[in-house]
């Protein structure tokens, strides 16, 4: 997802302000498909569900009453989960709105975490210190509860400039791996310590830092798209933090990536298709196309033998073959 689908000016990264960017009329949260329904989380926070196979819509929720704003500055972003039989989001606004699980069939509510406002990120599921427990950024912090029922279980700060936590969690065995702004790239693991729940750092990597990208884990590597030397491509080892290789700068502001059996297929904002080998010891792609005639921030669909592929302006199917 994409907080800021357009920009206003020329500046990015480390000089960007709040001004540099405007939200465009969404959508930006990716919708989930379960149980024959499909769950949308709307641009201004409206939570729906429909049936799958006839578009029929089953419920909806609207938070207007609940909260003073129903999303996030540059519009919602993130996506919902599903759980057995729950759908979690963050609604709300700036500065107040709360993590909820809400019956899946029904909408009803079945526990809320109240916090502060959502971030542009979507939450994971982690077990831990023998406990199931959902894992999100909020607007400023970073927080594991229950997945049971939604108690605290531990949170730590995670404030930004611009208040615009963009990349989801990775989930990697008993771990949670973020990255932190002006911190690189943490690995934590919560346990309980004498009856109370902390999340201790497991290993730090302060030579890559993420923004919007959310990296993908194959086997114990981790990929992603660093934000240092204005996008820059990187592998780590996920159980002790070690970059295993980076790739050269100026990759671009943001990337898709998709694991496709052995290969990863990463697409750039700038409408760049790397094809790269998963397990290599460098940033060596087997292949790179140009795949459209303007940039490319939503996330490429894979079909088979082709990829839909979203630009300003155009959907289009490309063969793979």
């Amino acid at each position: 997802m994409r907080p800021w689908p357009r920009r206003s000016s020329g500046r990015s990264g480390a000089g960007r302000t709040a001004t540099d960017w405007r939200p465009g009329s969404g959508p930006k949260s990716t919708p989930v498909v379960a149980n024959g329904r499909v769950y949308t989380l709307g641009i201004s926070g409206l939570l729906s569900a429909h049936d799958a196979k006839t578009g029929r819509l089953v419920w909806r929720k609207d938070f207007s009453k609940q909260f003073p704003t129903t999303s996030p500055l540059y519009g919602t972003a993130m996506s919902p989960i599903v759980l057995g039989d729950m759908l979690i989001a963050h609604v709300g606004g700036p500065d107040k709105g709360a993590l909820t699980a809400f019956d899946a069939a029904n909408g009803a509510v079945k526990w809320s975490y109240d916090a502060d406002g959502p971030a542009y990120s979507s939450p994971v599921v982690l077990t831990a210190g023998g406990e199931r427990q959902v894992v999100t950024f909020t607007q400023k912090e970073l927080v594991g509860v229950s997945a049971a029922t939604g108690a605290p279980l531990w949170k730590l700060p995670a404030k930004t400039s611009y208040d615009t936590n963009c990349n989801t969690p990775v989930v990697y065995r008993d771990t949670v791996v973020v990255s932190l702004e002006g911190q690189g790239m943490v690995a934590l693991r919560p346990a309980r310590e004498g009856g109370r729940w902390a999340a201790r750092e497991v290993w730090r990597n302060g030579e890559n830092e993420l923004y919007m990208n959310t990296p993908v884990l194959r086997g114990a590597t981790l990929y992603g798209l660093s934000t240092r030397k204005k996008g820059q491509f990187f592998a780590l080892d996920a159980a002790t933090g070690k970059t295993v290789w980076q790739g050269p700068g100026r990759m671009g502001e943001n990337a898709s990536i998709v694991g496709v059996g052995g290969t990863l297929l990463a697409l750039t904002n700038d409408a760049v298709l790397y094809v790269l080998p998963a397990g290599t010891s460098s940033f060596a792609p087997s292949a790179q196309y140009t795949v459209a005639g303007s940039q490319t921030w939503a996330h490429p669909v894979f079909l088979g033998d082709q990829i839909l592929v979203k630009d300003e302006t155009t959907l289009a199917a490309l063969s793979l073959k």
